[in-house]
């Protein structure tokens, strides 16, 4: 385990820092506007294809991809709760209510990329076999998805809410 701790360049432990600093404070009230759900799930959506392994096996990856990031995104839309969220004001953005959930999806975000970058580091002969092309693509879209899911339930929220206002 100290080995694995060892090898990993240190702008990793930054992302790490800053991925811990952004779900903890999703633990409080935040501010999400229009333009923050759509450009963040947009560029960890980009971040997750572009990391996916292809290998010989292409159809194989971006399959299982899809697949997890469907199922991510449905697991979203019944984890995370439209209660409490609020029209901000001046009507150009909502009010979430904090919770651990984010925390939690963030550092499975950040596990599932890392393990995946060290199974490649350490195994690289693996890493183009079905059941780990299967396996990584699967992860990379559920992880993904269940970002990509919350940010369209809270959007379909806001518009709902500046219909109401």
């Amino acid at each position: 385990m100290l080995d694995i701790l060892q090898g990993t360049p240190l702008w990793v432990y930054a992302v790490f820092a800053l991925i811990c600093y952004y779900g903890l404070r999703a633990l409080t009230t935040t501010r999400e506007s229009r333009r923050s759900l759509l450009l963040t799930p947009l560029i960890l959506l980009v971040w997750s294809l572009w990391s996916v392994n292809l290998g010989e096996h292409a159809v194989l990856a971006l399959g299982a991809w899809a697949g997890g990031a469907a199922l991510g995104s449905l697991l979203a839309l019944l984890l995370f709760s439209s209660a409490g969220v609020l029209l901000e004001s001046d009507g150009e953005a909502i009010l979430v209510p904090g919770t651990l959930k984010i925390l939690g999806i963030s550092l499975l975000f950040f596990a599932v990329k890392y393990w995946i970058g060290y199974q490649t580091a350490v195994h690289p002969e693996q890493a183009t076999s079905v059941q780990m092309l299967g396996i990584s693509g699967a992860a990379a879209g559920f992880t993904v998805g269940l970002f990509c899911g919350r940010a369209f339930k809270l959007y379909r929220n806001f518009l709902q809410l500046r219909l109401n206002a």
